[in-house]
């Protein structure tokens, strides 16, 4: 043995004293390196307690009591391992945290949400200035471009034109060898109603623009011609030093759970609410098929209006909050902006007593059909606009009952029998006009004349006259008509005027009903003028009119009918307060009662 081996083997130190006793023993280890206390039962448990680790077996049961607070502060990882069952029975409230060491880092978080919020605002907005708004806590997008023409133009219309009543002025005559009434000899050539093709224009429809923002032509939004680049600047300059501070710079970062739990949970999990916009969306940015209307030049056409188009905005990328969770019992979420996604390869079924969905567009496709069924009643209700479409008929069973106006673009087939109060219709020359009608006298007729035969001048003879045959029509009628009786109805000129007057007789204002003309005991005679509505009066204070002028004004003005459908559940404060209710809303800060 050198030296330093020597020098260092006597710098070691060696020393161990052990208590024995019946119940254990208690042994400390005085060596150089393995200091250590051990306490041992007779039955085996025991406490070590060495440089590296300490360590407890506990060969039965182990219990402790803290008669005031107890506090473990674990500076790396700690494993848990129960072959049994875990029960906690805690008294007071239960607080868990986790992912973060202090306040600061969800401090942090916070920062980060409002540093990266005007971000998510620009990326709301629409790329061109179309027009619309984002929501939750969006912007606006201004309008500022040119639409496309009105598309109502963009359509076929057929219908009737021409087909002039003949002149008054023309008698048709009857005579044995010739019937002008059944020829039609005096009706004028041209008066032939022709069937033609007309495309809707200014006349029928009141704005040349389409009222939809969909295919015009729009300035760039500004807000979003450097986003991508300001996006990647913001986070090297600001977010990156950010999320160290929230979650750290090495192997310690965390903040995710996973969990099971075999009765009720409440759980908050994101250290702050992703509340950016999740859609954007323009009042009037889809065009779609609206009514159909009786234009003063085409006739029946559609008119196309206007709906709500929505796009969802991708602002999910948040550094927290996202949640995975099983509930046997009852389930309560609220998310942030980033959205639910349920996907599956199989089915997916929804069952509750009741079911309440509210959002600003709701879209339902299938491929092979969509059924809504229900023992009772199946509503369907809209402020704007409700559209049935299918590239086959809409067949409807039994029955189809419309409260106000129906407006059909093509033909009637009615196979059972009509009711109504009056018709509109163009005029057609109808039997019977005033005639001219020729007769013979009757054979052996007798009778007597005074004949002047003119001599002697101004000599008249009296003679006694027996008509033996008549061949020729020698008498002449006076002209006349018969009366006969057939439906109320008003002719008109011609079969453009039937559009013309329906249209200011006012069938295209959505909620008046256009009432039935009186009945008129006259002769009937074509004319171009429409009539003003009439007057409705009420039989009876308690009675309902059909058409309700008091909420239906001329100009097309329409009060609502009904009040809006109340809410209930969570959504109820949604709704907007009506002139006779207060205001749903909760006040800031507080809760509806």
């Amino acid at each position: 043995m050198n030296k330093e081996a020597s020098d260092a083997a006597q710098d070691l130190y060696k020393n161990k004293s052990v208590l024995n006793q019946r119940g254990g023993n208690l042994q400390f280890n005085n060596s150089t390196g393995t200091e250590g206390v051990y306490i041992t039962n007779y039955h085996g448990s025991n406490i070590k307690i060495t440089p590296q680790v300490n360590s407890e077996f506990a060969k039965e049961n182990k219990q402790t009591l803290v008669t005031n607070d107890c506090f473990e502060t674990i500076r790396n990882d700690k494993h848990l391992t129960i072959n049994g069952n875990y029960i906690k029975n805690i008294t007071g409230s239960t607080v868990y945290k986790s992912g973060f060491n202090n306040d600061g880092q969800v401090a942090a978080i916070e920062e980060w949400k409002e540093a990266y919020k005007p971000i998510a605002q620009r990326n709301s907005m629409f790329d061109v200035k179309r027009g619309g708004k984002s929501y939750p806590n969006g912007v606006y997008t201004p309008e500022q471009g040119t639409k496309t023409a009105n598309p109502s133009k963009s359509q076929e219309v057929y219908i009737n034109e021409g087909g002039e009543a003949p002149p008054g002025s023309s008698i048709s005559e009857v005579k044995s060898d010739t019937d002008e009434v059944t020829s039609y000899a005096n009706v004028p050539q041209g008066s032939q109603g022709t069937f033609t093709v007309k495309n809707p224009n200014t006349q029928d429809y009141i704005f040349p623009e389409n009222l939809a923002t969909e295919g015009g032509t729009y300035e760039a939004t500004p807000e979003k011609q450097t986003l991508k680049q300001d996006i990647e600047n913001l986070q090297k300059q600001k977010l990156t030093d950010i999320e160290k501070r929230a979650f750290g710079d090495g192997p310690n970062v965390g903040g995710d759970e996973q969990h099971f739990a075999f009765r009720n949970k409440i759980d908050m999990v994101g250290a702050a609410v992703n509340d950016f916009p999740s859609i954007r969306f323009d009042d009037k940015g889809r065009s779609t098929p609206g009514r159909v209307l009786v234009g003063k030049n085409a006739g029946a056409y559609v008119d196309i209006e206007s709906v709500p188009h929505v796009e969802e905005v991708n602002n999910s990328a948040f550094p927290v909050g996202n949640y995975s969770v099983h509930a046997t019992n009852k389930y309560n979420v609220n998310v942030g902006s980033g959205g639910v996604d349920i996907k599956t390869t199989g089915p997916v079924e929804i069952g509750a007593t009741t079911y309440k969905l509210g959002a600003h567009k709701v879209t339902i496709n299938a491929s092979k059909g969509v059924h809504i069924g229900s023992e009772n009643f199946v509503e369907l209700t809209s402020l704007k606009n409700i559209s049935l479409r299918s590239n086959k008929q809409i067949y409807i069973e039994p029955g189809l009952g419309v409260k106000n106006n129906l407006v059909v673009g093509g033909g009637t087939y009615m196979q059972g029998e009509t009711y109504l109060h009056h018709v509109t219709a163009p005029a057609e020359l109808q039997q019977t006009q005033e005639t001219k009608t020729f007769g013979k006298l009757v054979k052996d007729l007798k009778f007597k004349a005074d004949i002047d035969l003119g001599w002697p001048f101004g000599t008249k003879h009296n003679c006694k006259i027996t008509i033996k045959s008549s061949d020729d029509d020698i008498i002449e009628m006076v002209p006349h008509s018969h009366h006969f009786l057939n439906l109320p109805l008003r002719l008109t000129e011609t079969g453009s005027n039937v559009k013309e007057m329906a249209n200011e007789e006012y069938i295209n204002e959505d909620g008046f009903t256009v009432p039935a003309l009186p009945i008129n005991h006259e002769l009937k005679q074509p004319t171009a003028t429409p009539n003003a509505p009439r007057p409705c009066q009420k039989e009876a204070t308690n009675t309902l009119l059909p058409n309700d002028r008091e909420r239906v004004e001329l100009d097309g003005t329409i009060k609502p009918e009904f009040r809006q459908i109340k809410k209930d559940g969570s959504f109820k404060f949604e709704a907007p307060p009506s002139d006779s209710e207060p205001s749903q809303i909760p006040p800031t800060g507080g809760t509806l009662a």
